[in-house]
């Protein structure tokens, strides 16, 4: 095993990924553009390198044991970096500076910070290409994860992935519900019970802040609304919300933007809610990038 990084190649883990990935030696030469025997021999070696099996022949396919599985993560680590050089390489022979990757969780696209935080990114930094990724969280982390994007701007329950990730706060948000204006919930103090008179637009299950809203509306005695559509924030549930007396749940983050671009105004309510702070996440075993440090201290100003 002392011999690991003189033996080990690039086409060994490339190999391993890809039957992982796949589950056949078949597969996985198809993918890599080799013959299946190439793979069995690479896969022999460094099973041989190594000292032990990476896989279990199941009926389904092969699936690696926990030598394999150890090795494929790492695999999918070292296959990044390697690409993330060659693009690197590709920028600073074009007369570009680097790169950089960002990941924000979907709702945060109309915090108007961020978008502003972008903009001056790309002024003061035009030679660096620059990413943006919006998705759910879980495939953003994935991507951290897998080393494909370089800071991920989003929400994290409290205490996850504090061992791997390095967490830098932004500033604290918190829940409200969105009316069209001349609502008849806007221009005055409501109870939350004065709510379930309307239809709502909620973020679809499994989602903590829905959890939780359900669970203060049944320990109050009441009946959870049935007028409930369950949809994702977007520019569609926001029309429906600014043309209808649907109530859209959002944040006080997005609130000021969404309010100038559909005509809504946020509902006077003091909802018992918790929602975490937004967060620049990024991994602790692994250095920002320039680029990435440049970015990440421009967010915390402008956050502040």
């Amino acid at each position: 095993m002392s011999s690991l990084p003189l033996r080990l190649k690039l086409r060994h883990i490339a190999v391993v990924v890809e039957i992982a990935k796949l589950g056949t030696l078949q597969k996985a030469a198809e993918s890599l553009s080799v013959s299946q025997s190439a793979v069995s021999k690479a896969l022999a070696e460094i099973e041989a390198i190594i000292g032990t099996p990476l896989f279990e022949r199941t009926p389904s396919g092969m699936r690696p044991n926990q030598f394999g599985e150890t090795l494929v993560r790492h695999g999918y680590l070292i296959a990044s970096d390697v690409q993330r050089a060659e693009t690197d390489l590709a920028a600073l022979l074009s007369g570009d500076v680097g790169n950089l990757a960002i990941g924000i969780f979907s709702p945060l696209t109309w915090w108007r910070a961020l978008s502003e935080c972008v903009w001056d990114f790309r002024t003061k930094s035009p030679r660096v290409r620059l990413t943006v990724r919006e998705e759910p969280m879980e495939a953003l982390l994935e991507n951290l994860d897998q080393d494909l994007i370089d800071i991920v701007i989003g929400r994290l329950a409290s205490g996850y992935g504090s061992d791997q990730y390095q967490l830098d706060h932004l500033r604290n948000d918190a829940p409200l519900f969105l009316a069209r204006e001349g609502h008849p919930l806007i221009q005055q103090r409501v109870e939350l019970a004065e709510l379930l008179g309307f239809p709502w637009v909620l973020p679809a299950q499994p989602n903590i802040v829905r959890q939780q809203l359900e669970f203060a509306v049944q320990n109050m005695g009441l009946q959870f609304g049935s007028d409930v559509l369950s949809a994702q924030v977007s520019p569609l549930v926001f029309r429906l919300a600014s043309q209808s007396n649907t109530l859209v749940l959002s944040s006080q983050c997005a609130a000021e933007e969404l309010c100038a671009l559909y005509a809504l105004q946020p509902v006077a309510c003091d909802l018992p809610l918790h929602m975490g702070p937004l967060v620049a996440i990024t991994r602790r075993d692994k250095p920002l990038s320039p680029a990435a440090s440049i970015f990440l201290e421009d967010l915390k100003r402008a956050s502040a």
